[in-house]
């Protein structure tokens, strides 16, 4: 049976080669394009979103069989970049034409934890930076067909993450929905999808569990079905409101995330909210925090070597397909 949905392969922090780049730390032999695909493949999935590394520098020959490689398999693609770049965007729609991707996917910023305090004050301004960007790629987008899929990446809150999208004003740029870093804005998960809808045209499907402290809670990374996140609950609603959006799994960093919205500063950087929208959140953090003193902290955060933190995102990945298969999501989606 093949599972309707794709992997990322930011998945694999260690095994991607991004977590220790350039350091004594990395990995030695990072997957890689065609590895992705097959893992893909033999774990019954449909498909992968490639970081813009995996294809750089690649001319129209090598684009063709990786194109090959895919089909063969029955794969889609997905396109993955960081912070909007006007350059960067124009050059993965080139890509995502050649491979036949129909969405490339972008970040606003680089702010994790929710934590806007260093940029509070101009924080609209440079958000309307990037409208203009957006907008300066939106015909490119068009004409090829592609949809750029804004993510919000812990930095943007759901009336934010539409008001961007509906700046552009375009049918081409929408949302890569992250299932649960609304949780690091104080959003309620479900809550931020339903508000944003059909704007949504990717999701990365990951969990988080939650270990309460003084200042918020810590979201650690876990297998899909062993945290906070109601999967069966958010695959009903995307067939409502999203259809046809891709879907990948993509598990979290492997650096615990510390959102300290219950400090008042934490708040210096975001407009007025009435207290009823972040209810859901406190719940959540009363009713599904980890027990006190569990060891919050992954391999990667205790110094472990090659082979656990190898074990360590394999065995997570692996488990996430077995627990979409046992729960029935594997619903064909592309």
């Amino acid at each position: 049976m093949s599972l309707g949905l794709g992997v990322a392969a930011h998945s694999f922090g260690y095994l991607g080669g991004f977590n220790g780049a350039g350091t004594g730390r990395a990995c030695p032999s990072p997957i890689d394009v065609y590895r992705l695909m097959d893992l893909a493949a033999t774990s019954g999935l449909s498909g992968v979103e490639v970081p813009e590394e995996y294809i750089r520098g690649m001319g129209e020959g090598e684009l063709a069989r990786v194109r090959g490689y895919a089909e063969e398999r029955g794969l889609y693609f997905v396109l993955d970049s960081g912070v909007v770049d006007v350059a960067a965007i124009r050059s993965l729609i080139r890509g995502a034409k050649a491979l036949g991707a129909r969405t490339v996917r972008v970040t606003a910023s680089s702010i994790l934890c929710g934590d806007r305090s260093a940029v509070a004050g101009r924080w609209p301004n440079y958000i309307a930076e990037i409208v203009e960007r957006l907008r300066s790629v939106r015909g490119a987008a068009e004409e090829a067909g592609v949809s750029i899929a804004v993510e919000n990446h812990q930095d943007l809150t759901s009336e934010e993450m539409a008001d961007l999208c509906e700046a552009v004003g375009s049918e081409n740029v929408g949302a890569t929905l992250d299932s649960v870093n609304s949780l690091a804005v104080a959003e309620d998960p479900m809550e931020y999808a339903r508000r944003l809808g059909p704007l949504i045209k990717n999701v990365h499907l990951k969990d988080y569990r939650i270990y309460s402290t003084p200042q918020g809670y810590r979201l650690v990374r876990c297998a899909i079905g062993e945290g906070v996140l109601d999967v069966g609950a958010l695959f009903s609603l995307l067939r409502e409101i999203a259809p046809r959006a891709t879907v990948a799994i993509e598990l979290a960093a492997l650096e615990a995330r510390h959102v300290r919205f219950l400090e008042e500063g934490y708040w210096s950087g975001y407009p007025p909210r009435r207290i009823e929208r972040v209810l859901p959140v406190l719940r959540t953090r009363e009713s599904r925090s980890r027990p006190a003193g569990e060891e919050w902290r992954t391999p990667w955060e205790l110094g472990a070597g090659p082979e656990e933190l190898a074990a360590y995102e394999m065995t997570q990945f692996e488990d996430s397909v077995a627990f979409l298969r046992r729960s029935g999501e594997a619903l064909k989606r592309i």
